[in-house]
């Protein structure tokens, strides 16, 4: 009897499908903080990775609670979750390359010294309007380069918030930790720094 409810609770998984809007990245990611144990996962294309993780969500009875990334409660919140479109996806295919192209637009302009020559943008209040706009879309990292960048032009009279989900504040926060590495109580930060001697 427990066999065959196995095999429906199983039957009824597969028939489920993680939504196409989550990314590999993020599955991986599902995968390594509640634990999923699927080998080499990072390895695996997206496809096989869905179903994998569609397998061993059936056969597990429970999950633990996150409330730091993906704020679930149960293995049901968590299936509810991936088989529904990603929230935080809110633009079409084509309005998200716009707003990356405005965003490479603004790259270039901090790049070139702050100076909107060779730029599409009609003038200085047309480009801090484009990035006002772009700024509510900072789970996208080109976006985020570009506000932050524009936000270190002196011409600037007010710095631009970026807006971004709480999970994507989360995972920058994890990643943050990860990369930095310690060695009995010394902490070692990756990145440029001046050293002077006196």
């Amino acid at each position: 009897m427990r066999l065959k409810l196995k095999k429906y609770i199983y039957l009824s998984y597969i028939m489920e499908k993680i939504h196409t809007s989550h990314s590999k990245s993020e599955l991986c990611e599902i995968c390594e903080i509640f634990n999923i144990n699927i080998a080499d996962h990072k390895k695996i294309n997206k496809t096989n990775l869905a179903k994998q993780l569609l397998y061993q969500l059936s056969i597990i009875d429970e999950i633990k609670e996150d409330n730091d990334y993906y704020f679930v409660k149960n293995k049901k919140e968590l299936m509810d979750y991936l088989v529904n479109p990603d929230s935080s996806k809110t633009l079409t295919v084509k309005q998200k390359e716009e707003v990356m192209e405005l965003a490479k637009y603004i790259i270039m302009y901090c790049k070139n010294g702050f100076y909107l020559s060779h730029s599409p943008f009609l003038d200085y209040d047309d480009m801090i309007e484009k990035a006002n706009h772009i700024a509510g879309y900072g789970d996208i990292p080109s976006v985020r380069k570009a506000i932050e960048g524009l936000n270190g032009d002196t011409k600037l009279t007010k710095k631009i918030e970026i807006l971004m989900s709480s999970r994507c504040k989360k995972k920058m926060e994890r990643k943050k930790r990860l990369n930095s590495k310690y060695y009995g109580g010394l902490i070692v930060n990756k990145g440029k720094f001046i050293v002077s001697f006196n």
